[in-house]
């Protein structure tokens, strides 16, 4: 698995998986987002059904989500665990918001879920 860099920079991507104009676009999240470029393993855990393993190709990321590829359609809704850093096994829970075709693929927005503090 790769291991996102800030430091890359992505080359451009094709037209159809850039974010979708708007007559009044705005951003979506509260957090600077930043260009990545790598895959992030996830697991797609819903209800009773047996976890199922997804490979997701980052576009770009923030503290508060990241937006990425995949080959198959999630629904929005659908909770994920991602490992963000394979070399500390970190993982993070978050829900899919949107889920667009994108040339061969699905454009993923998922939205970290914030953990209260105790």
């Amino acid at each position: 698995m790769n291991v996102v860099s800030r430091s890359q920079k992505p080359a451009s991507l094709p037209k159809e998986l850039a974010d979708p104009p708007a007559p009044l676009r705005f951003e979506r999240r509260s957090c600077e987002r930043h260009p990545a470029i790598g895959t992030l393993e996830a697991m797609q855990c819903d209800g009773m059904k047996a976890p199922v393993v997804v490979r997701l190709h980052l576009l770009d990321e923030s503290a508060g989500g990241l937006a990425a590829l995949s080959d198959a359609p999630m629904a929005p809704g659908a909770h994920l665990r991602v490992r963000t850093c394979p070399a500390t096994g970190v993982w993070c829970d978050g829900r899919v918001v949107r889920c667009t075709p994108a040339g061969c693929g699905y454009r993923v927005a998922l939205a970290f879920e914030r953990r209260r503090a105790a």
